[in-house]
């Protein structure tokens, strides 16, 4: 009897058990969707607080632009690349800037929707490149961009001062579309070559607050191949890039005689070529940094030639067309 009544309370139990299991099961399923996890809730939000750019072991806190979101120039409509601004900044912790300085670095990147990771590794890894230049950089995508978020938690977390990184140090970021086509119609006519969709990556770096001259890297990209370009890429097969520094010596001479250099001495000034380049509307930019042409501290050396006298040096397709000209 006794045996019994212990088999039927534990029937009793066990579908009482089954109908909450049951109920359990119906309201994870049911019309009711769950509750979408806090990085689902911040990607969502364009308003959120906070926006969490995250890698395998490591994130950290990323406060977006609350401006309106902005589409880079008139090409976007053609490259709908929808440019979004983050910003990650660490302080150095416990440290009180009334007594003595204290470590800053505040990061400004970009996000691009809809996403293009080839354009991310890129923006990464030159970063990377500005912030640790000693520090070897593996194949994958994520190496660069993991470098950079380790360098944010090692000030975040160190009550010293990290020797391997400026006391101060600011990066920003910048994407420049080009518009497509030419802006020389007698070119156009010549060549039937179709004209490129590029545009530039800007990463501007500065170690001192303030107006000192600040470190710019240019990047220049072929946006429908999806890959950074040479100097080399845009020349036409017969020219070096000797003959392409002979084209930028006369503004090589305008700048120097703008710094106070003497007329007669201009020539005693050797123009390398640039790691730093871009194109515009205007034309074809060699930028060089401060005390790269002076030994003097000056802003960057940006020297331009224009398409008219770079017909014989550079392919006809990547000359940019001017805003308002006909494609």
């Amino acid at each position: 009897m006794i045996n019994a009544k212990r088999n039927q309370s534990k029937n009793i139990a066990s579908l009482w058990l089954s109908v909450v299991f049951l109920f359990s099961i119906t309201s994870l399923i049911g019309c009711d969707q769950q509750p979408k996890s806090m990085f689902e809730q911040q990607a969502d939000n364009k308003a959120a607080d906070k926006i969490v750019i995250a890698s395998d072991d490591q994130s950290v806190l990323i406060k977006p632009d609350l401006s309106k979101d902005r589409i880079s120039g008139e090409t976007n409509k053609m490259a709908a690349i929808q440019v979004n601004k983050q910003q990650a900044i660490a302080h150095q912790r416990n440290c009180d800037p009334n007594k003595k300085p204290c470590q800053y670095f505040e990061l400004n990147v970009l996000g691009f929707v809809p996403e293009q990771p080839w354009l991310s590794s890129i923006m990464w890894k030159t970063i990377a490149q500005i912030l640790a230049p000693s520090t070897p950089l593996a194949s994958q995508d994520q190496a660069a961009k993991n470098t950079i978020l380790m360098l944010l938690k090692q000030i975040e977390y160190s009550e010293q001062a990290v020797n391997t990184s400026s006391l101060y140090q600011r990066i920003d970021t910048e994407l420049v579309l080009n518009r497509v086509g030419t802006s020389n119609a007698a070119i156009e006519a010549s060549s039937k070559s179709e004209p490129m969709a590029t545009g530039y990556l800007l990463v501007r770096s500065t170690v001192k607050r303030g107006s000192s001259p600040h470190h710019l890297d240019y990047v220049m990209l072929d946006i429908q191949k999806k890959l950074q370009l040479t100097i080399e890429d845009i020349l036409l097969p017969t020219v070096s890039t000797d003959s392409l520094l002979l084209a930028f010596q006369g503004a090589k001479e305008d700048w120097l005689i703008s710094q106070g250099v003497a007329k007669d001495s201009v020539d005693d000034w050797s123009l390398p070529l640039s790691q730093q380049w871009y194109l515009d509307e205007q034309g074809l930019h060699l930028v060089y940094q401060s005390t790269e042409l002076l030994e003097v501290d000056t802003e960057a050396a940006d020297l331009l030639v224009p398409y008219s006298q770079l017909t014989a040096l550079i392919k006809p397709a990547y000359i940019v067309q001017k805003h308002g000209s006909r494609a």
